[in-house]
């Protein structure tokens, strides 16, 4: 998962920390560990004593290791650095009984203490001098005790809740040494793990009636397998708990240890419960014939859940041994648990599963899990470096072992964005949902390479891209092959690489070898990088089609044929980059589709169908659906809702939404919407169109995003004259290529023109005037935005210039939060700062000029307001937070010159969105006397309190409090309490058609 991968280089250690590229070479660990588990302090006392043999070519003096309880001790972790990015702030904010650590180190060789430490940025990472270089073939013996505080399991693997215990990444364990170097890193919740190969010998201390699990096969102990046997044997009830959460029984009085032992592993994990119900089963592997045995460990509460998981685990070692390779252990265990990182999680011959909503969810979770006993467990890659080579790898065994067992399956499955009901209900079959995880950023050009490190991925793309990438990938790979192809190339990987370390290369290697083919397009375009590969169809003349492909040569795919409609059936070709024809297997073709049955990474199947008759041969008919849901391959959809809408002088407005903003973004955007105003009586509504380059492949541009969008809606009339206004805007907006994890920016550019319309007639006391006037305004913006939406301290910073025929001026806008809390309330500091760079003075209007309160002084009408003009009585109390930002209204600190403002807003900490805030502004003031005119500038102040339904959106500001020039003009106005209470209501913030491409990536 995300992590930050790092090589140490230690000072103390006079061999070399990396070593050349060479030949293949692995090293060996072997341990012997005794533990006791101190279930009234959440404790574990140990003792460890590992021999370490050196087959590199080169001699080591010291010994890098893994110290990861010590990710749970404090703030100063790779692992709360990683949460606090993510907007996980539980273990920052954690209580000292919450946290953990290991301690109580003291490694020796032959009794002689050694030195050793810990690394200066990591405290999980600890070194251990040798007494002397370790040469090529040697081994030493290292012992130390150790103390390992448990910490909560609500932050990460490591935990407990209550007198549950799931203990994994718990003892002192050497870093892998390759022909890379050393590779000793962080413990990270995003970025997993890579050990080195071994045997465990394991006894486990604890209280007689625990139910315990682990890696490896227990010896000695028939009174323990009688228990475990006699818990199989009684059939679990299937009443779920009355209680939230299921009592835990006192623990016993009577201590027991139970010692497990396994060859050929590189971790060791266990759980205990003293609730768990137990299963236990066999499996008859495909090809040696031989048994494993296999259990399931669960809790009372989800006994009816889990009253079928032995069959989940059974069914997942079959098949993945069917296609894999036979599993090389005797057992194989899946434990219900509850911990934070994610569904699941895997460890040599066992896994945990967190809570699931349905039986086929469960089946699916243990089904992934039990596979990383191959992608993991026996091929040891190196999951930090090369995630795509064990989640991704993992992931398509897990959809091919969905649609084995659940052939046309469709779950309910929810994206993550909530622009309708509809999408929330739209089936979906495993390979589509993956599909869709792809498309999310891949469309928005956020999708990066699976060979990509842990740490440099997004929380969203490690899930998008190393899971559902790399599965969609291999399908394509899977169905190009056929499957006794393709399972013929993956038994020669795993015979190759079973109990070794294997790199991208090997996979690479191993299928090419099988297969009898170059399989670049796979492997090395869309593996590594993250070109989006679309195939589009042509022109379809006799037996040849012509199509034009962004894809590596070679990159296969299928065509389907129809005569009329009849099938002709279905080929795949070997494409090649540009445009291309291929020779038709049918010569009676009318109509050809591309990828029919949506197999392959093209990014967009709507161009993928011609026919050889008609004036239109590539146009596909419109669907027209209502509302919403997600795009379909073999048609352009237009999608419709009614739509009301209000303000004070259109008043009620009816209208219809017209857009093709679906799921997933699109090309070329368009939305319009027509509403009718009953008071007015005009027509009212606007309309966007944007054009999104979103497949730049260029090492300083990510995205050019060009269009324009229009709105007019009514003005306050005065006496018979009617008033509107129509806006149009072209913009451009370069957003340029920096790192995913990191800061982001935008450049823009856009043209505000606006028409602002009077016609009527205008009654006075002497005539009746006629009025048709319009007049134009054309204002030029060019907008540098750089920002971070998460972390511990998120900020935005947009420097601004502005310019018209009537004045010229920049400003300067940015915001700084901290969080404070693990409910995430922050404290939040703004500036504000402009100036004008040229003006005329005889032309400049008051809405021209900064403003300390905004009010509705919207100058470009960016902005949508009930009643735009103040004119009625309780809509006049809407504003934005621009400029100044004082929440007050007031007229003090209007300027046609300059102005700074900073406004602070602290969250407070209380289940109510309360936030307390205060301003501080400066602006110039001239004073005229009979000496002439003089210059000055002068300060004011406002203070009070909020409520904040939605941050920037829907919030309620009530000042309470202010400097004196404000308070004389409040009482000269006559303002009261109520009279001050402002309403922030960012409507044009909520337009559903733009939310798709401004969702977190």
């Amino acid at each position: 998962m995300h992590a930050a991968v790092r090589c140490l280089i230690g000072a103390i250690a006079a061999a070399p920390f990396t070593a050349k590229a060479q030949s293949y070479f692995q090293q060996q660990v072997d341990y012997r560990i005794s533990v006791r588990l101190d279930d009234a302090t959440n404790e574990l006392f140990a003792h460890e004593e590992f021999d370490y043999t050196n087959n590199a070519p080169q001699a080591l003096d010291t010994l890098w290791l893994h110290l990861w309880p010590n990710a749970y001790r404090d703030r100063n972790t790779a692992l709360c650095r990683q949460k606090d990015a993510q907007d996980d702030f539980d273990l920052h904010f954690a209580k000292a009984e919450e946290r953990g650590y290991i301690d109580s180190l003291d490694f020796r060789n032959d009794g002689v203490k050694l030195a050793w430490g810990l690394d200066t940025d990591n405290p999980d990472i600890g070194w251990v001098a040798l007494p002397k270089p370790l040469a090529t073939g040697e081994g030493i013996t290292l012992s130390t005790p150790f103390h390992v505080k448990v910490p909560d399991a609500k932050f990460s693997r490591l935990g407990h809740t209550g007198q549950a215990y799931y203990i994994t990444q718990w003892f002192p364990k050497p870093a892998v040494f390759d022909n890379t170097g050393w590779h000793a890193f962080p413990y990270l919740d995003q970025g997993e793990f890579y050990s080195e190969f071994g045997s465990f010998d394991v006894d486990i201390t604890l209280p007689a009636n625990y139910v315990l699990a682990a890696t490896g096969e227990r010896i000695d102990n028939t009174a323990e397998d009688a228990f475990m046997d006699s818990l199989a044997a009684v059939p679990p009830s299937f009443v779920m708990s009355e209680s939230l959460s299921d009592p835990f029984p006192a623990s016993a009085k009577r201590m027991k240890t139970v010692r497990f032992k396994q060859d050929n592993v590189h971790d060791f994990a266990w759980f205990a419960d003293k609730r768990y119900k137990v299963r236990k089963g066999a499996v008859v592997l495909p090809h040696s014939g031989r048994s494993v045995t296999t259990w399931t460990l669960f809790t009372p509460r989800n006994a009816a859940l889990w009253s079928d998981a032995i069959t989940y685990v059974n069914e997942s070692v079959r098949l993945y041994s069917k296609w894999v390779g036979d599993y090389r252990y005797a057992s194989c265990t899946a434990v219900d648990g509850t911990i934070a990182a994610g569904g699941g999680m895997e460890y040599p011959m066992i896994t945990i599963i967190g809570n699931e909503g349905s039986r086929f969810d469960l089946d699916d979770v243990i089904a992934h899990e039990v596979g990383h006993n191959w992608f993991y467990g026996m091929l040891g890659s190196n999951e930090r470096d090369h995630p795509w080579m064990d989640e991704g790898m993992n992931s398509f065994f897990e959809q091919r072992y969905i649609e084995e067992r659940y052939p046309g399956k469709k779950t309910r499955y929810y994206t993550g964005l909530d622009l309708s009901g509809a999408l929330l209900r739209h089936p979906l079959d495993f390979r589509t949902r993956n599909e869709q995880d792809y498309r999310f950023n891949a469309r928005r050009n956020w999708d990066q390479p699976p060979e990509t490190t842990s740490a440099a991925f997004t929380e969203t793309n490690y899930g998008s891209d190393v899971y559902s990438k790399t599965a969609l990938v291999l399908d394509q790979l899977f169905h190009d092959l056929g499957s006794e192809r393709f399972d013929s190339c993956t038994h020669t990987y795993f015979d190759a690489w079973a109990m070794k370390h294997p790199q991208p290369a090997d996979v690479q290697a191993s299928y090419e070898k099988a297969s009898g083919e170059k399989l670049d397009w796979c492997f090395n375009q869309l593996l590594q990088t993250s070109d989006k590969v679309d195939v589009i169809a042509l022109r379809l003349k006799s037996d040849m089609l012509t199509y034009r492909s962004t894809a590596t040569t070679g990159f296969p795919f299928p065509l389907t044929a129809w005569n009329g409609a009849d099938n002709l059936g279905t080929t795949w070709v070997s494409g090649v980059q540009g445009k291309n024809k291929v020779a038709l297997p049918w010569s009676n073709a009318t109509r050809i589709r591309i990828d029919d049955q949506a197999r392959t990474m093209d990014i967009d199947r709507r161009n993928n169908e011609v026919r050889s008759f008609g004036l239109l041969k590539r146009t596909r008919p419109p669907a027209f659906r209502f509302l919403g849901g997600l795009e379909r391959d073999d048609r352009r959809s237009i999608f419709w809702t009614p739509a009301v809408g209000y303000n004070t002088h259109d008043g009620v407005m009816a209208g219809l939404a017209l857009y093709n903003t679906v799921y997933p973004s699109q090309r070329f955007e368009w939305a319009l919407l027509p509403m009718y105003g009953f008071t007015s009586g005009r027509l009212a509504g606007g309309g966007r169109l944007m054009w999104n380059d979103d497949r730049v492949q260029s090492s300083w541009l990510r995205n050019i995003h060009a269009g324009v969008s229009g709105f007019a809606a009514s003005l306050y009339g005065v006496s018979e004259v009617e008033q509107w206004y129509q806006r149009l805007v072209p913009s451009i907006q370069f957003d340029p290529e920096l790192k995913p994890t990191g800061p982001q920016a935008y450049l823009r550019y856009r043209s505000v023109m606006l028409w602002d319309h009077a016609e009527g007639t205008l009654r006075t006391s002497n005539n009746d005037v006629p009025i048709n006037s319009a007049s134009r305004s054309i204002y030029h913006e060019v907008s540098g935005n750089i920002s971070r939406v998460n972390g511990f301290n998120p900020f935005d910073i947009t420097v601004t210039s502005l310019n018209s025929d009537v004045f010229n001026r920049v400003s300067l806008d940015a915001n700084w939060s901290s969080i404070y809390d693990a409910n995430k309330h922050r404290v939040s500091l703004r500036l504000f700062t402009g100036t004008f760079l040229s003006r005329d003075r005889a032309l400049m209007r008051p809405e021209m000029g900064w403003r300390m309160y905004w009010g509705s002084s919207d100058l470009l009408y960016d902005h949508l307001y009930t009643d735009r003009q103040y004119v009625g009585e309780n809509t006049a109390i809407q504003t934005n937070i621009d400029q100044g930002g004082f929440r007050t209204p007031t007229a003090i600190g209007t300027s046609d010159t300059w102005i700074a403002a900073m406004n602070m807003e602290v969250d407070l900490p209380f289940a109510l969105p309360l936030v307390a805030f205060a301003s501080y502004g400066a602006a110039p003031f001239s004073t005229i006397t009979q000496d002439g005119k003089t210059t000055d500038w002068s300060g004011n102040w406002e203070a009070g309190i909020g409520i904040r339904f939605l941050r920037d959106i829907a919030e309620v500001w009530v000042p309470l409090t202010f400097s004196k020039d404000i308070q004389n003009e409040q009482d000269l106005r006559g303002f009261n309490l109520t009279d001050r209470i402002r309403i922030v209501l960012a409507l044009e913030k909520l337009d559903p058609t733009q939310t798709l491409r401004k969702l977190p990536h």
